[in-house]
């Protein structure tokens, strides 16, 4: 159903009910929904719009950047994220959004491999989304493997394959060098990263799931050669002598932003939230992360590293101010700190700062209505002509009390007040 909106004139268009259940779960729980993000989001436009030029620019330019997220918890950096990520869809990019977690708790950042191997495991494109019927949920389905299939398939097609029909093997192993030689000559894509891709390739259409398998833990960052005997001779006769390290995993990220582009999408854009939690970490996991961090930006040079790529990397305050932040580490910090000095009120800036553009209580409202029509879609029903007067009510309530209430504690207690409208309880 398409959600004509009686308050604020907005039209979501594609809401369908279990579209909307899901957004108004994750927003119930305090959560920050990448799905549907842009339907909910107000202001802050000077920024999105930035960042939908820079993402122009990268395409033209073929180069690569880094920005930086700065707020407080709950004030709209994962909604910030989400909205870009829309933008970065809506140009045929690869997206992937990461969120770092705590110790033992999911993708650490000074575990290398682990952020390595989340951003391929997350990968999003706008045709994915369109099959998983909107969700957007990172890691839900392995991107990376989505995007490899989709290649294969493209290149049976090109092979002469018809549903149902077989393909003459010497006429696919032929289509699929031709495309190695491609990516070798016209995208600099050599190594292990092009023999891996060739294997894969083989093993889909041979129908050999477990060596596909085998080749697409590679890709994502697992030490398959450790796995000894026939596995480990297999993979180095096929040209792929070692496992991602420290050492080749900026080639290996290169080769992945290549691929990308060689696979006819624009660029790849990938999102790095809550930084923060590695302030808990010990002072050893810190310095790992931020040599992480620093190792993730110098794959964006000029000249030996990822094209058209696009990292955005969020942390609260404390992430860019504390003595156990990026100012403890001079490598991050001199690259980060210096140039939001020189450019704070730059909407291009390289630190993009949420608490200098503040949402007003009109824009409050705004989100309020905006998450009026979700939850009208989700639960079925019509909110009644006064309930625009019951938000002002309590939004002015709770200002008083609390000037500074961020976005995603008035989102919260809106759905609650929704929730009770709606069972008649309010």
């Amino acid at each position: 159903m398409n959600v004509t909106s009686p308050h604020s004139g907005n039209v979501t268009p594609q809401l369908d009910r279990s579209r909307a259940q899901r957004i108004i779960i994750n927003l119930r729980e305090g959560k920050a929904s990448l799905e549907g993000a842009g339907m909910m989001s107000v202001g802050r436009d000077l920024w999105v719009q930035a960042a939908e030029d820079l993402i122009q620019e990268l395409e033209s330019s073929e180069a690569c950047m880094v920005r930086w997220v700065k707020g407080r918890v709950g004030t709209g950096k994962t909604n910030f994220f989400g909205r870009v990520i829309e933008i970065a869809h809506r140009r045929n990019w690869v997206t992937s959004f990461i969120v770092i977690s705590g110790r033992g708790e999911g993708t650490e950042l000074h575990r290398f491999e682990e952020i390595y191997r989340a951003i391929l495991r997350h990968c999003l494109s706008s045709a994915l989304i369109d099959q998983e019927h909107g969700r957007v949920e990172p890691g839900r389905r392995c991107g990376w493997e989505w995007i490899l299939d989709q290649w294969c398939q493209g290149l049976q097609r090109l092979a002469g394959s018809r549903t149902g029909g077989d393909i003459p093997f010497m006429r696919m192993n032929a289509v699929i060098e031709q495309a190695i030689t491609s990516m070798r000559r016209n995208w600099s894509i050599h190594g292990g990263f092009a023999e891996a891709l060739r294997q894969y390739a083989r093993a889909k259409v041979d129908g050999d799931q477990e060596w596909a398998t085998i080749i697409l833990d590679w890709f994502l960052g697992e030490d398959v050669l450790a796995r000894g005997g026939e596995v480990r001779l297999k993979l180095r006769t096929a040209g792929i002598r070692e496992a991602l390290t420290r050492r080749n995993a900026k080639e290996l990220l290169r080769s992945l932003s290549s691929f990308i582009r060689y696979c006819g999408y624009r660029g790849i854009l990938i999102l790095i939230d809550e930084v923060e939690n590695v302030l808990h970490q010990s002072r050893g996991a810190r310095e790992d992360a931020y040599t992480t961090l620093r190792e993730l930006i110098d794959n964006a040079d000029d000249r030996h590293g990822m094209t058209c790529a696009c990292f955005y990397i969020s942390g609260t305050p404390d992430v860019f101010e504390s003595k156990d932040g990026l100012i403890s580490y001079e490598a991050l910090a001199s690259r980060v700190l210096l140039k939001a000095e020189l450019t704070q009120l730059n909407p291009k800036a390289a630190v993009i700062n949420l608490g200098q553009l503040g949402l007003n209580s009109q824009e409050m409202i705004q989100i309020a209505e905006r998450i009026m029509d979700v939850h009208a879609a989700a639960q079925a029903w019509v909110p009644p002509a006064n309930l625009h007067e019951k938000l002002e009510t309590t939004l002015n309530e709770l200002v008083q009390r609390n000037p500074d209430l961020t976005p995603r504690d008035w989102v919260k207690i809106v759905v609650d007040l929704l929730d009770r409208e709606c069972s008649g309880k309010s």
